[in-house]
């Protein structure tokens, strides 16, 4: 605990860190204020349906491009400028929302998703930037830990907050409520990050290829990905991650609560195991943050295969505390490995790079969710609950420990020393 401490009596962290935690309270009121309003005005199902899914075909579409953007502007103020549209957004629902689900809802959730984004890498490549001391691999892993550590406590914490208080005041205060969240997320960030826009700027200034031709946003976006795909780790773990969400969390997500329900269980036994798992997440993300070391790659998988025995364990295992045990297991296991497979990103790719590696991430890992719930959604029309829990279990163990007995570059999420990462085509800033 010393290092995050350390990392958090230095200001402009703290105040990345309090951004982050301001800004994830206003992620949390969006999908509360228009289930609050939808249930008050009596809204189908499909409605919602279709906020929700605008929210997020907004996020996976741009979130490729975003990656583009922020390897060539200053990720700090694409990150304030992604706030501050939030803030205007929100703020025009507070006064002109008259609580229906229409289309300047709809409209709102698709800006809102595409800012996501945009701030969600963003923050990932400005946080090392501003650590104390140096932004060496154990501070960066311990900062990268820190922040999801956040996010998993937002997680638990936030759609609590935000529900009390829309359901206690009304939707368009809870909108107004987001507005202030995000003002001071975006305020919060651009001071911790002020000398880190100056430096950049500098560094910029000195680059190479700074007067040759600026590649098209699609070809810059294409590119770079092809240069993460030829590291042969990161192409093992992304599509590890997409295996694992289309054929094993997304089906897991739909069948797990009908598991639930169809045993002994309530909608309370659901919640508990839910919390039991978001619990979990905040102490991986804080022990991810502490695995470093060539072995790395070795540990944080056999962690991420603890989700697979979380993933089974509703269909096999009847005791409410062995279950709730297993599911903070699987929590924490998932966020470390999450967090040091960041670090290793950040580490393995070149920081020219930085923006396409962390919104290459976020996309593979989030891209094929929606579509891995209508897998699961499908499937139960045809097998029940507990079998598709137990092929999701198994899947994830199977996945996560074949990449343990063929590749020595994923065990430590490095390439070979002699392996080194192609040489990338450079591009020019747009700032220059």
């Amino acid at each position: 605990m010393k290092t995050y401490l350390h990392l958090l009596r230095h200001p402009r962290f703290a105040s990345l860190c309090l951004g982050q935690a301001v800004s994830l309270l206003g992620d949390a009121l969006f999908p509360i204020l228009v289930v609050v309003a939808a249930a008050q005005a009596g809204t189908p199902a499909d409605t919602i349906g279709a906020v929700f899914a605008a929210r997020f075909v907004a996020l996976g579409g741009v979130v490729l491009f975003s990656g583009a953007l922020l390897d060539r502007v200053d990720p700090v103020r694409a990150a304030v400028v992604a706030d501050s549209i939030r803030v205007v957004v929100l703020a025009g629902l507070a006064v002109l929302w008259n609580g229906d689900l229409n289309a300047l809802v709809l409209g709102a959730a698709l800006l809102i998703g595409a800012c996501e984004a945009v701030s969600e890498p963003a923050l990932l490549v400005v946080a090392p930037r501003i650590l104390p001391e140096g932004g060496d691999e154990e501070r960066v892993t311990a900062a990268y830990g820190l922040l999801e550590g956040m996010r998993s406590t937002a997680a638990v914490a936030g759609p609590v907050l935000a529900a009390a208080l829309v359901t206690a005041l009304s939707p368009s205060w809870g909108a107004a409520a987001a507005a202030i969240a995000f003002t001071v997320s975006a305020a919060a960030t651009r001071w911790a990050a002020a000398r880190v826009v100056g430096r950049s700027r500098r560094d910029t200034a000195d680059g190479d290829n700074q007067d040759g031709p600026e590649e098209p946003l699609l070809k810059s976006s294409v590119q770079g990905l092809m240069v993460l795909w030829r590291i042969r780790w990161i192409r093992v773990v992304e599509s590890l991650a997409v295996v694992h969400v289309l054929l094993a969390v997304g089906p897991w997500m739909v069948a797990m609560p009908v598991a639930v329900l169809a045993g002994e269980g309530s909608a309370s036994v659901y919640a508990l195991l839910l919390s039991a798992f978001a619990a979990g997440a905040v102490a991986g993300a804080l022990l991810g943050g502490r695995i470093r070391g060539p072995a790395r790659g070795g540990i944080s998988l056999v962690l991420l295969a603890a989700f697979g025995v979380t993933a089974l364990a509703p269909a096999v295992i009847d005791s409410l505390p062995v279950l709730i045990a297993l599911f903070v297991l699987g929590g924490a296991g998932q966020q470390a490995f999450d967090v040091v497979k960041m670090a290793a990103i950040r580490s393995e790719v070149p920081e020219r790079l930085h923006g396409r590696a962390f919104s290459a991430d976020f996309f593979f890992s989030f891209a094929a969710l929606p579509l891995g719930q209508v897998v699961g959604a499908f499937a139960l029309h045809f097998v029940e609950a507990r079998q598709i829990l137990l092929w999701s279990g198994v899947l994830v163990i199977v996945t996560t420990c074949v990449p343990l007995l063929l590749s020595a570059d994923t065990r430590r999420f490095a390439s070979a020393a002699d392996a080194v990462a192609p040489a990338a085509p450079e591009y020019s800033d747009a700032s220059a």
